[in-house]
């Protein structure tokens, strides 16, 4: 049991649809195809323990108490990471195997002392560069990430970039003090470039976008481990959301599939999930569909399926929740470059009043709005988030939703029309 509870714990075997069965995940199977390469094995699996288990926290713990002139126990170190928010017991023996793992690639170069060196090497990063990053407070990370969540290379406004943090990662960014708190500090650590649009009274937003540095070392190994995750190559994980989107509609049937799941992905992109795994579906039949989580607040279990068809009906819906009780979903999403009939609507509201799943269909509209800004996919999210809770808890029927979001809309125009007077 505990050597199951190790191989699930480091991510090497998965859950298939039926119960009590697992499957390898692709880490494994591209360690099994090195099997003869020593090094290499050792390298791959250490740079997924830094990546992806909390690694880098167990060697940025270790590295606070040698500077301290302390010795590191399995006692001390524990406490080291309850300081850092990581609820570990004092008597586990966790982070010693994770040690024993990371000497292997030559991590350690004896029992506690750190080989930056061989790490930068592992990761491509340099230690100035890491431990830069853990200097960050929650804010500043937090908008990185978002940053490198909506792929920012071209300067955008840093308020929409803003938006997307508070509503994806629930976190307080005052718009009084982002400049000075946020934007500021990760412009001098080299890791975005802002730009002051105007000054004085009814200023615009400072735009910002990633600088080539944050570019290169952290958003290039950022696809990386998507692109270990998913199976597909960092090449095709660096298409824009544009081009993807534009290939949806590629007369090569390989062309549109590749395009799909590619969506699929931007989707968990956009709203900060980690991948889970493909869900096996039929070739050819215009759909993908991909499973993910969210470990925020509670963790969420996501169904996600996109279809590249004219019209969606009921029948799509119902299969989905049906599908739900195989794979656990709690949020089931489905995008379509289509439209959805409005008897489609009306089942994934019904559902949602009288079971505990959420239901959140994306049609073509929803696809161009992120195309033209990818930060709308908040608003567009927080809306349906709204119209839910309106039908749900307040018992508002839909033409007065339609009312009162026609008024918002009118609302929102005349605020940027005055803004842009004041300009």
């Amino acid at each position: 049991m505990n050597c199951f509870l190790s191989l699930r714990a480091y991510q090497l075997i998965g859950d298939l649809e039926q119960p009590r069965q697992y499957k390898i995940t692709p880490l494994v199977e591209e360690i099994l195809s090195k099997s003869n390469n020593t090094s290499f094995v050792n390298r791959r699996f250490a740079a997924h323990i830094l990546n992806n288990l909390s690694g880098m926290a167990l060697l940025k713990a270790i590295d606070a108490i040698n500077s301290r002139g302390e010795e590191p126990q399995l006692e001390s170190i524990a406490y080291e990471l309850q300081e850092r928010g990581y609820a570990i017991s004092p008597n586990a023996i966790y982070t010693s195997t994770m040690r024993s793992w990371l000497f292997q690639a030559g991590v350690f170069e004896r029992e506690y002392e750190i080989n930056w060196d061989i790490v930068s090497e592992i990761l491509g990063i340099n230690k100035d560069f890491i431990d830069e990053l853990y200097t960050l407070t929650p804010g500043q990370k937090h908008f990185l990430l978002s940053l490198l969540n909506l792929d920012v290379k071209e300067l955008i406004p840093a308020n929409k970039v803003a938006q997307h943090t508070r509503s994806i990662y629930k976190l307080r960014l005052t718009t009084k003090n982002l400049v000075k708190d946020v934007i500021e500090p990760l412009a001098n650590l080299g890791l975005i470039e802002t730009e002051k649009t105007t000054g004085g009274r009814g200023a615009k937003p400072n735009k910002v976008r990633l600088t080539s540095i944050a570019q290169s070392e952290l958003l290039a190994p950022f696809l990386k481990s998507i692109a270990n995750e998913t199976r597909l190559s960092e090449i095709e994980l660096n298409r824009t959301f544009d081009d993807v989107v534009n290939e949806l509609n590629h007369p090569d049937k390989h062309i549109k599939g590749k395009a799909l799941e590619l969506l699929a992905v931007w989707m968990i992109r956009l709203t900060s999930l980690r991948f889970t795994k493909w869900r096996s579906r039929e070739n050819g039949k215009g759909e993908v569909d991909v499973l993910a989580a969210s470990d925020r607040f509670v963790y969420s279990r996501w169904q996600i399926q996109c279809k590249n068809t004219n019209k969606v009906d009921i029948d799509v819906l119902a299969k989905e929740i049906g599908l739900t009780f195989v794979t656990g979903a709690d949020v089931v999403m489905v995008v379509t470059t289509g439209e959805f009939t409005r008897d489609a609507y009306q089942y994934a509201y019904r559902m949602m009043e009288v079971s505990r799943y959420y239901m959140i269909l994306l049609q073509k509209d929803d696809i161009e709005a992120i195309k033209r800004d990818k930060t709308n996919i908040v608003e567009i999210f927080g809306r349906k988030a709204r119209r839910v809770f309106a039908k749900k808890e307040l018992d508002v029927s839909d033409e007065e939703l339609n009312e009162i979001e026609q008024e918002e809309d009118l609302m929102a125009e005349a605020i940027e029309d005055e803004i842009d007077d004041n300009t």
